[in-house]
């Protein structure tokens, strides 16, 4: 059974309160046309062999994800985010509907062993690493926490990024590049709706990515294209995804736990 994220390790290491900030707003834009129609069946894609297996959820938020992984069967599910105000909103959720999904409040960059899980999905968790370093870390926390052959499948943005063409604003959000740095760029988020927030993500290379999940003992990398969803071409017309079409804000990595001696 996976346990509690002790105390010592909940770190400050990336700033957390911006997500403090906007727990519920942040549940709420997950009706927004590029979440609804991009981002959940994505996800979801990711979840369709769940039945039976344990998984760790990392930068879960508000347990969105968790829950839908738990009701396609999985055996266990445990949610992990950094913000207390995520992990707060996610426990209410379970409080008024119980599904059996743990919740704990830990950063994933230093994360101790919880258990061997055969899945650790990772929705946006390294669009929150500020360097390399940090990446690695992130990388060997999954590591520690898949069985061996297990799976880490991550949502994420999508390295290679056009910047100079604006995601059109009937989509619900804005992607703006704050900084370039040596392993990516920094991003502003912008979500838009009755409550708008914004918060700041990082956008690593792809190459970064495999250089830290091999040195973290992983292999069979795969990255994959995302397109909107059927529901949401008939909801609103193929032409209006054109543009994310040429330019998809997401996309989704893949990466397996090697045998013992991988990775260093």
């Amino acid at each position: 059974m996976a346990h509690e994220v002790p105390e010592q390790q909940r770190g400050t290491g990336h700033d957390d309160l911006q997500y403090d900030r906007i727990g519920e707003d942040y549940e709420r834009s997950k009706e927004l046309p590029l979440t609804r129609y991009v981002e959940r069946p994505g996800v979801l894609g990711l979840l369709r062999d769940v039945r039976g297996k344990s998984v760790l959820d990392l930068a879960c938020g508000t347990g969105v994800y968790s829950r839908h992984a738990r009701r396609l069967g999985a055996r266990r599910v445990l949610g992990v985010d950094i913000s207390p105000k995520m992990i707060e909103v996610a426990r209410t959720h379970e409080e008024q509907d119980r599904l059996g999904v743990l919740y704990a409040v830990g950063d994933a960059a230093e994360l101790p062993p919880l258990g061997a899980f055969d899945l650790v999905l990772a929705i946006y968790l390294f669009n929150y690493a500020d360097s390399p370093a940090t990446l690695e870390r992130m990388a060997r926390a999954c590591a520690d926490n898949l069985c061996e052959g297990g799976e880490l499948r991550a949502f994420m943005a999508r390295p290679g990024f056009d910047f100079s063409r604006p995601v059109p604003q009937a989509y619900g959000f804005s992607f703006e590049q704050e900084e370039t740095l040596e392993h990516g760029s920094r991003v502003r988020v912008s979500a838009s709706g009755e409550r708008p927030f914004s918060f700041s993500a990082y956008l690593p290379d792809a190459d970064v990515m495999e250089e830290a999940f091999t040195a973290a003992g992983f292999e069979d990398f795969s990255w994959a294209s995302l397109e909107p969803s059927v529901d949401g071409v008939l909801e609103y017309g193929p032409g209006f995804w054109d543009e994310f079409t040429a330019n998809p804000t997401w996309t989704v990595f893949r990466a397996r736990k090697a045998g013992p001696g991988a990775g260093s």
